[in-house]
């Protein structure tokens, strides 16, 4: 029998949703062994919280943060804008919202193009990104290096940014106001998205909010965008951004797993979901949100968190779903 969250979740035993005990056990160990830095494990099936675990001093009010998780999310939000005829189809021109790009040779670019990061745009992922005062500038002025489409995919976090300020262009409402109203606000889910010195959202990233609330994401994509009777996502969207996951390829900012796809992030950030299982799995790293306590990405205010010294998302992965067996 599934179950939907309310305002709060429900639990049950492992065994009781057909689910092996021990090997859960066995990878709530290897999560939370020394060095590991895991603030937070979680674990649903058929809309129960089966197993939950937090590191000392934290519990389910602690905030996590997404790092490129947050990409999935924007993922789900361009399929929305394209439902809602905001866009008018995959095909079309980035151009059409990044106006300065008119009459240029980047007005190839489409945005299908950027979903599965094959824009050609030269890549400047890791602190060059994240220190510019206006990171959606910094995204958008980037050397056309090839052909759009024709390259190799290039994972690209300043692809992603632009993919944010489309949705913005498009509906009138920056991303996360977007979120809010057309998710967050159904399903549950209230989180804080960083932003640049220049109030751009992050879209590629920065997504503050508690572990079960994520969860509340992970279940909307297990169930094909559905929550309690009302169609969030559309069905289509979820099977065509999935799909190229579910064939062993990224695009659509999601990743592959077996049997599944996942959102993942900087330091063993995961969100796996196997919709045929109705099994959503998560793990979050130990977080800190430094400086005043703003979400404004600028000077002293930044994202904390702790690469694992001997975490495998893949070996954690596979002894949990062992667990169905």
């Amino acid at each position: 029998m599934k179950a939907w969250p309310g305002q709060l979740w429900e639990s049950r035993s492992p065994e009781s949703q057909g689910l092996c005990p021990d090997e859960i056990e066995d990878a709530v160990d290897y999560a939370f062994a020394l060095g590991n830095t895991t603030g937070a494990v979680l674990i649903i099936k058929n809309g129960y919280i089966v197993r939950e675990e937090y590191s000392s001093g934290r519990d389910a009010e602690n905030l996590v943060t997404s790092w490129s998780v947050g990409k999935s999310v924007t993922s789900m939000m361009m399929g929305i804008a394209l439902e809602q005829q905001y866009l008018s189809g995959l095909d079309q021109s980035l151009s059409d919202y990044l106006t300065e790009w008119r009459g240029t040779p980047k007005d190839q670019i489409t945005i299908d193009h950027m979903m599965t990061l094959k824009t050609a745009l030269e890549t400047v992922d890791a602190g060059q990104l994240y220190q510019a005062a206006d990171q959606l500038e910094f995204s958008k002025d980037r050397n056309l290096i090839g052909t759009p489409g024709q390259e190799l995919y290039t994972y690209s976090n300043a692809d992603v940014m632009l993919a944010g300020e489309v949705i913005a262009a498009s509906v009138g409402l920056n991303i996360n106001d977007y979120f809010l109203q057309n998710v967050g606000a159904i399903i549950g889910f209230e989180s804080e998205w960083w932003v640049d010195t220049e109030n751009h959202v992050l879209s590629y990233c920065c997504i503050d909010a508690t572990a079960r609330e994520f969860a509340r994401f992970g279940l909307l994509y297990a169930r094909d965008g559905e929550w309690n009777g009302t169609q969030v996502v559309p069905q289509d969207w979820v099977e065509r951004s999935t799909k190229p996951a579910l064939e062993g390829t990224y695009a659509y900012y999601w990743w592959p797993l077996i049997e599944g796809f996942g959102a993942f992030g900087l330091n063993s950030q995961i969100v796996a979901v196997y919709p045929n299982d109705d099994l959503v799995i998560l793990r979050f790293s130990q977080y800190t949100r430094a400086g005043d306590g703003s979400i404004v990405r600028s000077g002293g205010n930044y994202h904390a968190t702790s690469a694992p010294l001997n975490f495998d998302n893949a070996t954690f992965l596979n002894t949990m779903t062992s667990a169905l067996k």
